[in-house]
């Protein structure tokens, strides 16, 4: 365990850090980089906690710790695995954990309950690792009206199957949903002939012609950037987290450019963390498209000139609120924070 004394000491000098850094004091982004320059030795470095699911596109926080791009920028990286969306919500709502890898529909449904949960970066956006697979005889969006289809509600999953209904004029009340509690199960009960289609992701969707009669009739490659994995923190502790969260994202920043350079090393280290075969893996990485650095201030934009995930916030919440998953509408005001992004500009 962690020596508490040494502990508070660490984060009142990165509180102070933070503080320097927020400050309209007329510096340059350059004398604002340097003021986080790595600390000098290990035992001063803070611990980061990421939480992830298997989700390929967070791979990249495993490259970092291996290469280390995380001590470099004065960081000891703890990925944690969670399978459960609502338990990593949970943890970092409670403080348990810096960081959290999910997608921007979930952040909005997480604001629409009051949790204080915030955008600070993106990892990814969903390129053909999501979609839905049906019978054969379901040709087009329009032919699932009247079908029944099996999806986990609240997820990516759902959000991905509201938006093709209501983009073909089609609404929740047109189809027989079928919940279940992830891909997997939607999966199973396509296969085992008790639906007509299923929302699900891979590997079931690369395999949907050998594990089952169906095809696949749509997935996320055929609209990009609708499913945006991000790098969520919990708003109240922005101000006390700043520095280790600028510094995880320079880490991130030089993992994604090493998986652009170095592939075949990378998805290695990632099958290995994933426990999957690397054939496997470099199957499902194909599903997702790493956002580096100059994509993310473009899809970020700022607050006077906003990028697209603006509007995908505000089309999101609609779309939720249409369904009946929220009340109101979230603003994307409380979505996103731009002030680390802009950092790095």
């Amino acid at each position: 365990m962690r020596n508490k004394k040494l502990l508070t000491v660490i984060l009142g000098i990165i509180f102070m850090m933070s503080v320097t850094l927020g400050c309209g004091n007329g510096n340059s982004n350059a004398e604002a980089k340097s003021a986080i320059a790595p600390p000098a030795s290990n035992s001063e470095m803070p611990k980061v906690k990421v939480t992830i699911n298997t989700w390929p596109g967070l791979g990249p926080y495993y490259v970092a710790k291996a290469k280390g791009f995380d001590r470099e920028e004065g960081i000891r990286l703890e990925v944690i695995m969670n399978e459960n969306t609502e338990s990593r919500r949970s943890s970092l709502l409670a403080g348990e954990v810096d960081l959290v890898g999910i997608t921007l529909d979930a952040v909005i449904l997480a604001q629409s309950r009051g949790v204080p949960m915030t955008v600070v970066g993106l990892s990814d956006m969903s390129y053909g690792g999501d979609g839905i697979i049906a019978k054969k005889e379901i040709k087009s969006v329009p032919d699932l009206k009247g079908k029944k289809i099996a999806c986990a509600e609240g997820l990516p999953s759902h959000f991905f199957l509201l938006y093709l209904l209501k983009k073909h004029n089609l609404g929740p009340k047109d189809i027989k949903l079928v919940p279940v509690d992830d891909g997997g199960q939607a999966a199973f009960l396509f296969t085992s002939g008790r639906v007509d289609a299923a929302v699900t992701w891979d590997p079931w969707i690369s395999q949907a012609g050998k594990l089952t009669k169906g095809h696949v009739l749509v997935t996320t490659k055929d609209e990009p950037g609708l499913i945006l994995g991000i790098v969520a923190a919990n708003k109240n502790l922005i101000p006390q987290r700043a520095d280790r969260i600028k510094r995880t994202l320079k880490a991130w920043f030089k993992a994604v450019e090493y998986c652009h350079k170095h592939p075949d090393e990378a998805n290695k280290i990632m099958a290995k963390e994933y426990n999957v075969p690397i054939k496997d893996f470099k199957r499902m990485a194909a599903g997702a498209k790493l956002i580096a650095l100059k994509e993310t201030i473009k899809i970020f934009g700022t607050p006077e000139e906003p990028g697209s995930i603006y509007k995908l916030v505000k089309d999101a919440s609609k779309i939720w609120q249409e369904a009946g998953v929220i009340k109101k509408p979230v603003k994307p005001e409380d979505v996103i924070d731009w002030t680390v992004v802009n950092f790095f500009k």
